[in-house]
């Protein structure tokens, strides 16, 4: 009695220190670019894998990301369980306002731009083994044993010469031809380029069984930013990732780990369609503001910096009269001032070199906003092109990610109703168990097996 007393004592005191019995010994962890949870509504979409995983698993009906609801932002969350203003990545392009260097944060290292730790680091302190294919702010990360990282060339293309040489050479030698994912990268053929790697990850996955593999798959961003999330080159690219999916549990069953292996599909965000835009230059140029003010961006988001022109009390009572200018003609929603940005999840100005204004305008969902000098009109007018695109808060349905989780450690069949982008490393963790702490989301406890 008194040592079944000591190891239900030793077990308490694990658990309450974030450590778990270990439901799942691999988690497979897909993030398919922009696949809108409401996609899963269209039962005339052919997702015949990740339906069944969600025959098998749970679905969660919504699922939130992060603010801005863009790629690099959300796929560091996913892997961090923090917020962008705690991990660092803040945009999919950042422009440091004091040096004026503008990057790609994918083409830092990873130790550069990724300020807290991630799943990969906490898997490797427990001895786990890696593997990432595409995975965005991966660069010369030393916790992934087999990495393909996501870094660009100068022209936006893949650069092969980012993946060790080494590794290439292996996976050529196991007929695994990488080097056409680089080649037919943004390209028509980019649904091909990613079931090549697909099948970069599966051989990985049947030779050296990792315990954590993470893979994005990009045909469908393309895909709807070309045409709209609405037309049939968006579904056939949707039905294309599916098929990625496919490969890689095709590979789970060849490798003998089914019933050790945890899935897990998800987005960085989803994807609307903007057809009419609205000029803010004009309102700020009637209160004299010009010159005082910086207008940065546009689209969803328009940054307002002050500048050291911005003169006190009287130009803050202009400013103030502008943004209610623009919310009574109803063409902001939301102004986020400095006091808001941490609820957005964003760092205030000072705060970061990164942060491009000191207030966001945020628009309602159908329309974009610019700063055009050639016209004095606020009035909505078409866009020369629609722009299908994502971005958007992420409380807005539109912009809310596929989440399904399958396999070991995961219940059977449960639809649920909401979770977040920041709840993913965790669960992870859970599944693995190991510790990764200081997070800000939460382990997805209602979908898993206690």
């Amino acid at each position: 009695m008194r040592n079944n007393l000591s190891l239900l004592l030793v077990a308490a005191a694990f658990a309450a220190h974030g450590a778990y019995a270990q439901p799942a010994k691999h988690v497979v962890l897909i993030s398919i670019d922009g696949f809108a949870a409401y996609h899963l509504y269209n039962q005339e979409l052919w997702l015949p894998n990740i339906r069944e995983l969600i025959d098998r698993g749970v679905w969660f009906a919504s699922s939130e990301t992060v603010f801005p609801s863009v790629t690099h932002p959300s796929h560091t969350t996913i892997v961090t369980g923090v917020e962008p203003r705690r991990h660092g990545v803040i945009g999919n392009s950042m422009v440091n306002r004091r040096t004026g260097e503008r990057f790609h944060p994918t083409n830092k290292s990873r130790k550069e731009i990724v300020r807290v730790p991630t799943i990969f680091d906490a898997a490797k302190a427990r001895q786990l083994t890696t593997a990432a294919f595409f995975w965005p702010e991966t660069k010369g990360d030393p916790a992934i044993d087999y990495n393909v990282p996501e870094v660009f060339t100068p022209d936006q293309k893949g650069d092969i010469a980012a993946v060790n040489r080494k590794w290439i050479d292996e996976l050529k030698s196991a007929n695994v031809p990488i080097g056409l994912y680089f080649r037919w990268y943004g390209t028509e053929r980019q649904g091909a380029g990613d079931a090549v790697l697909a099948e970069a990850a599966a051989y990985t996955i049947e030779k050296y069984k990792p315990n954590l593999l993470a893979i994005h798959i990009l045909v469908t961003d393309k895909a709807q930013h070309q045409f709209g999330p609405h037309h049939y080159m968006a579904s056939a690219a949707l039905s294309t990732a599916d098929h990625c999916v496919g490969i890689l549990r095709r590979a789970v069953g060849k490798a003998g780990i089914e019933r050790e292996t945890a899935f897990i599909v998800t987005a960085d965000h989803g994807f609307h369609s903007v057809y009419r835009e609205i000029n803010v230059r004009p309102v700020f140029a009637k209160a004299g503001l010009l010159g005082k003010v910086r207008l940065h961006g546009g689209g969803w988001t328009m940054a307002v910096e002050l500048t050291e022109r911005f003169n006190g009390p009287s130009d803050m009572a202009a400013l103030e009269k502008v943004f209610r200018l623009l919310r009574a003609e109803g063409i902001v929603q939301r102004i986020a001032a400095p006091e808001d940005m941490h609820e957005l999840g964003l760092p205030r100005f000072e705060e970061s070199e990164y942060a491009s204004g000191h207030y966001l305008l945020i628009p309602d969902i159908d329309s974009y906003l610019i700063a055009d000098a050639a016209s004095s009109s606020t009035k909505p007018r078409p866009r020369a092109a629609p722009a299908h695109s994502h971005g958007y808060l992420p409380q807005h349905p539109r912009m809310y990610p596929i989440l399904v989780l399958s396999g070991a450690g995961v219940k059977r069949n449960v639809v649920l109703p909401h979770a977040r982008n920041l709840d993913i490393a965790p669960t992870i963790a859970h599944l693995l168990g190991i510790q990764l702490e200081n997070v800000s989301g939460k382990v997805l406890r209602n979908a898993l097996i206690q």
